[in-house]
């Protein structure tokens, strides 16, 4: 499996896992909606690895996205168009032979050309830690990830927790490595500020991506979240269909097509929505 396929993949989920938090003044009070919505679909790992070798990285991602329901509240049409930059650095470290240790910082900018007031900045760190038994064979991993979400117009904080996640994914490469199919699983306890919006999500993921040439991979996946809220009357199931293209123009320079349908079902009326999106990026890795 050539590495720039499990490059190409991490940048498709990337692309297609973003969706805007919402503000915690009417979304926490009217339908519990909060950062809980960016979704995380978990890490996806090439099934024929390279050694793993300590490394510094950093993304610059200029993505902009069109949503049908920018609210995300009720089946309405709310569409609109959103600037989503990301800035992400991260360091890899081997621990021995079966452990590995990544640590990533990033800050996102969400953009809305209609729904102004709905403006965002994010901050987050995440520190995963990998464990593989052989080659070939499932990871596990544990992770820990404090966010915090600032409304851009001076409104001060829309949400803030801390996440502790463990679970596992896998990947099964085949036709020659040009193709893997892969699944995952993880469990996400979320410690919320406001409490809220503290919350248990199952999250499970999976897909096939192929290479057709050597700077071009398509992806199609499917994930299910299940999330029920400890201090609010609430359960949401959570269906999401994605695809997306990846071409590689120039040396460490990439390029995202992405869509995704999304249907939230939700105990409370307001909370339950269908979304259909589009998105165009470009990444810069270094």
């Amino acid at each position: 499996m050539k590495r720039h396929i499990a490059t190409a993949i991490a940048l498709a989920g990337a692309a297609l896992c973003a969706a805007a938090p919402l503000h915690a003044g009417t979304s926490l009070n009217a339908s519990g909606q909060t950062r809980g919505q960016v979704e995380d679909l978990g890490e996806i790992v090439e099934a024929e690895q390279d050694v793993v070798k300590s490394r510094f990285r950093a993304n610059i991602t200029a993505r902009g996205e069109f949503t049908s329901n920018a609210l995300l509240t009720g089946n309405n049409s709310n569409n609109d168009f959103i600037f989503l930059p990301v800035i992400e650095l991260g360091y890899t470290q081997p621990l021995g032979t079966k452990f590995t240790l990544d640590l990533a910082a990033k800050v996102d900018l969400g953009l809305y050309v209609n729904h102004t007031e709905r403006a965002f900045v994010g901050y987050s760190f995440k520190s995963t830690l990998d464990y593989q038994p052989v080659a070939n064979s499932p990871k596990f991993f544990v992770a820990v990830e404090p966010y915090r979400y600032d409304s851009i117009d001076g409104d001060g904080m829309i949400s803030q927790a801390i996440g502790f996640s463990a679970g596992t994914d896998w990947g099964y490469a085949f036709n020659e490595g040009h193709s893997l199919l892969f699944t995952g699983y993880a469990f996400t306890a979320y410690i919320a500020d406001p409490d809220i919006d503290t919350r248990n999500a199952h999250k499970l993921v999976a897909g096939v991506s192929h290479q057709f040439r050597d700077d071009l991979t398509g992806q199609l996946f499917y994930a299910w979240q299940h999330t029920t809220f400890t201090h609010y009357d609430r359960a949401d199931s959570k269906h999401l269909v994605g695809m997306n293209l990846i071409y590689q123009f120039a040396q460490d320079w990439f390029a995202t097509l992405a869509g995704a349908f999304a249907d939230n079902d939700s105990d409370k009326d307001i909370a339950s929505y269908q979304s259909v999106s589009g998105s165009l990026g470009v990444t810069y890795q270094f």
